[in-house]
């Protein structure tokens, strides 16, 4: 049988459909190898920006070059199926993974091969999630596809509709991953916030009421959710999060501090909506960790607009900022604005990179010397990496993973803190 390898791109949830795709070949019979023995490399992509669609295309051709057969997966094929097509040999979409299996035996005939016609499946029920080595943290899916249509975003044309997974599956998951070893379950999906709206009313408060009555040890990551419809539950999520178990986390896109930009790109919420979900998740977690997008320079974004977001960043001051430059997208209604020149989402980029380092500067201070329990979930090189109640990143020494301690914390940095175990 066949060698593979598997290469992936993108969120958190591409990395949850390549455990998935792992555990289809090798119940197939198919062998995981390197990159060196492998047949043929499966490329799980990300059709986000256009930066990382030439990264995945300019590694295909490398794997071409060096006589491997190679197969996209995930969303590319669908956002940018032309070029796709030219290269690889075969094509699978975010919905068709249980036809991999066929797809590979097509391409291993020398056959070109694709299934891209979504097929709404419950990923969940094939118990899959990413533990990945040195790591004690789960990856578990709750939903896939959206209920936005925003203007610059390609995802939905390969995701579409939102379709939420079964919760007993969700939490048969859990259990398993937990059994395994797991310590940190990180929930993920394309917004986490409107999870069972496609069944007529929102579950993601009752889903976490459930995980919470499992028994054990361990914390719960809460993944990214739009204002649009988190606004709505937030009181009921902000509860929940009380618990030890699920830490104290917002991933909360702004995207633009200007409404008039907001709507161009067809958000569906304002900045004092988003200001007031900020406002209360602050009041109820003193250490709480926020973490934000911002889109630079979309069509139409004036410098008033972007001084808007600056000053917006600067008042809610996020721990954790994802500045992402406008890429215009294939099949999308901003494909047809005009776009501006990489040199101003450059420097607009470089101006709120630089605002919010200096936000990090000043608000790690309040760390300093200050005891914290953590998990720790990751073994690095020559240290470990642990997690605080509310999430912050500790780099220790010394450790075992999956313990949870007590650690001082000796230095501070940008984006994490140095800490001392303490007896």
């Amino acid at each position: 049988m066949a060698n593979f390898c598997i290469e992936t791109f993108g969120c958190k949830f591409n990395k949850a459909d390549s455990e998935l795709i792992r555990k289809i070949l090798i119940e197939k019979g198919f062998k995981e190898a390197s990159e060196k023995e492998a047949d043929f490399v499966i490329l799980n992509t990300c059709g986000v920006v256009e930066k990382t669609e030439r990264k995945i295309i300019k590694r295909a051709i490398e794997l071409k070059k060096k006589g491997k057969k190679i197969i996209f997966a995930g969303c590319l094929p669908l956002i940018s199926q032309k070029i796709c097509e030219k290269i690889a040999d075969g094509l699978i979409g975010p919905t068709n993974i249980l036809d991999l299996p066929r797809v590979v035996r097509k391409v291993l005939k020398g056959k070109k091969a694709k299934f891209l016609k979504q097929k709404p499946i419950d990923k969940a029920k094939f118990k899959y999630f990413a533990i990945p080595k040195e790591t004690v943290v789960a990856i578990v899916p709750i939903s896939e596809g959206c209920l936005g249509n925003c203007a610059y975003c390609a995802t939905k044309l390969a995701k579409g509709k939102l379709r939420s997974f079964d919760k007993k599956e969700i939490l048969k998951n859990i259990e398993e991953a937990l059994k395994l070893g797991a310590k940190e379950i990180q929930l993920t999906s394309q917004d986490l916030g409107i999870y069972g709206l496609d069944k007529g009313k929102f579950l993601l408060p009752e889903l976490l009421r459930d995980i919470l009555k499992i028994k054990g040890e361990f914390r719960v990551r809460l993944g990214m959710t739009n204002p649009t419809f988190f606004k709505k539950i937030q009181h009921q999520v902000f509860k929940l999060m009380k618990d030890e178990k699920i830490y104290k986390f917002l991933h909360l896109p702004l995207q633009s501090g200007s409404d008039e930009i907001l709507k161009a790109m067809k958000r569906r919420y304002t900045t004092k909506e988003f200001l007031e979900i900020v406002k209360n998740f602050r009041k109820n977690f003193k250490f709480g960790i926020l973490a934000t997008d911002v889109i630079c320079g979309f069509p139409g974004e004036t410098e008033k607009d972007f001084q808007k977001t600056v000053f917006l960043i600067k008042k809610v001051k996020p721990e954790i900022l994802h500045v992402f430059r406008y890429s215009k997208r294939k099949g999308t209604v901003a494909e047809k604005l005009k776009d501006f020149p990489d040199r101003i989402k450059k420097e607009r980029s470089r101006i709120l990179n630089k605002v919010w380092l200096q936000i990090l500067k000043e608000k790690n201070k309040k760390y300093l010397g200050k005891v914290f329990p953590v998990l720790i979930t990751e073994k690095r090189k020559d240290s470990f990496l642990a997690r605080t109640n509310f999430y912050k990143a500790v780099i220790l020494k010394e450790g075992n993973l999956g313990e949870f301690k007590k650690v001082k914390i000796v230095d501070v940095k940008p984006n994490y803190l140095v800490g001392e175990i303490v007896n």
